[in-house]
């Protein structure tokens, strides 16, 4: 059998990447895997036959780990996408999304792009999030800037792009290769929000990699996440919660509680305080 990768699932048909002969090739999956509820994901290694000249998928091999939204399996690097303007910065989005990528033990970088347009926000996004421990890198789609760091970024890598519809996501990767043609959308005036372009995962293959784009995602859900692991997937918090006076402590309204009085003394970032207060009461 060779081994492949799912580049895109539609229906029952799939489309494959074989990294040996590197070329892509259309397969469809053998009856039994659905019979026995197999689900196909973009990103899963798989082994096929080819029968009749299509590619049989037999078996698809154990995932390291799979999204939940989006479906997409074997991710190396999760890449959070901000802009600048149209639409601004949305803090507790960014929070909420690194905290799915701490729940699922996934490393994480914050790209933020639209750095032509207005850089008030530069400064305040290195500040609060580079001391957490997360690589912070601009970029440019329009013209081009920062391109080449998030080439190196995906060389070798399944990397998966999220972020707000209209930060330009679907941007950036034409930047990387134009022969990808995604479609990209204007940002409304009258919503501040980009529309919707991005209709179906899919990965590309970059350079022994493999990225894609996802539809941006405004009602992301917080309920993978368990209410008393949630501070666990603030990194800050961390190192502050054995010295809470009660080990049930979920940090709200308890007395003695010591992200509560680091918050008050400026150590840990009271946005970031704020937004996990409200990932709390979703979870609540």
């Amino acid at each position: 059998m060779d081994n492949g990768i799912v580049l895109r699932a539609s229906g029952g048909e799939f489309l494959l990447w074989v990294p040996k002969e590197n070329e892509t090739q259309k397969a469809v999956a053998r009856g039994r895997l659905k019979k026995e509820g197999v689900k196909i994901h973009p990103g899963d290694h798989v082994q096929f036959v080819i029968e009749d000249g299509q590619p049989v998928v037999e078996k698809v091999l154990d995932r390291k780990n799979l999204l939940f939204r989006p479906r997409v399996a074997n991710v190396d690097l999760l890449i959070i996408v901000a802009s600048l303007e149209s639409p601004p910065p949305d803090y507790f989005y960014l929070d909420k999304v690194l905290a799915l990528a701490e729940w699922f033990q996934l490393p994480v970088k914050i790209c933020v792009n639209k750095i032509d347009l207005d850089g008030k926000e530069m400064k305040k996004i290195k500040e609060v999030y580079e001391p957490l421990g997360y690589q912070v890198f601009f970029t440019s789609a329009l013209h081009g800037e920062g391109v080449e760091e998030l080439k190196k970024t995906v060389s070798g890598k399944t990397v998966v792009l999220i972020g707000l519809t209209g930060v330009g996501k679907s941007t950036l990767l034409n930047n990387i290769n134009p022969e990808w043609e995604l479609a990209t959308g204007e940002v409304s005036r009258k919503l501040g929000r980009g529309r919707h372009t991005t209709k179906q995962i899919q990965l590309f293959p970059w350079e022994n990699g493999l990225i894609t784009d996802t539809p941006g995602f405004s009602q992301l859900k917080i309920n993978l996440v368990s209410r008393e692991s949630l501070p666990f997937t603030f990194v800050e918090f961390i190192p502050l919660l054995e010295n809470c006076r009660f080990t049930s402590c979920m940090h709200n309204k308890e007395p003695g509680c010591a992200v509560k009085k680091a918050v008050e003394d400026g150590a840990v970032y009271r946005e970031r305080y704020e937004n996990y207060l409200r990932l709390l009461k979703e979870l609540e």
